[in-house]
């Protein structure tokens, strides 16, 4: 996929099979992530809906147990941007931001760990980056499939970031 989409357009245009076991996930990932990830950046109501509409993005597609699931782009005002995915057993999540962001990862994701383009399936090769220790700027990771890490991981991030604005 070439151009972004919206996720309303994204999801009309992509709609799961009936049969499919796991095609509630499709949604949920989307839902997740509009509702609960993207407040962690906003102030209020406005600001929330805002980002909604102009800073979360499907950028790419791809498929897990047969479910065609997106690549999420979300990007915040001073440029920050991240790229998740959840294929049912990992999230990973690129993150690219002009200043650096300096978290506890203990507990949530290996530090030194390198991601290749292959276990990020549906991300761009461009948007695979190094390793957190390597660079705080420009990372990729892996979390395990369970939102509520997904969550914390960026509530952590948000914090750092609201602290450097």
């Amino acid at each position: 996929m070439s151009t972004e989409q919206t996720i309303y357009q994204w999801m009309e245009e992509n709609k799961p099979g009936e049969k499919l076991g796991y095609k509630s996930q499709q949604a949920q990932q989307i839902y997740f992530v509009r509702d609960h990830l993207l407040k962690l950046f906003t102030n209020d109501y406005d600001e929330h809906n805002r980002l909604k509409e102009e800073g979360l993005k499907v950028i790419s597609k791809y498929f897990s147990r047969s479910v065609l699931l997106p690549v999420l782009k979300i990007e915040l005002p001073d440029s920050t941007f991240f790229v998740l995915r959840c294929n049912f057993y990992d999230w990973k999540v690129s993150i690219s931001s002009p200043k650096g962001i300096y978290i506890d990862p203990k507990g949530f994701f290996v530090p030194e760990s390198q991601h290749s383009s292959v276990s990020c399936e549906g991300f761009p090769d461009e948007l695979v980056f190094g390793s957190y220790s390597t660079n705080q700027k420009q990372f990729t990771i892996a979390l395990s499939s369970s939102n509520y890490e997904l969550y914390t991981f960026f509530h952590m991030f948000a914090r750092c970031w609201k602290a450097n604005k």
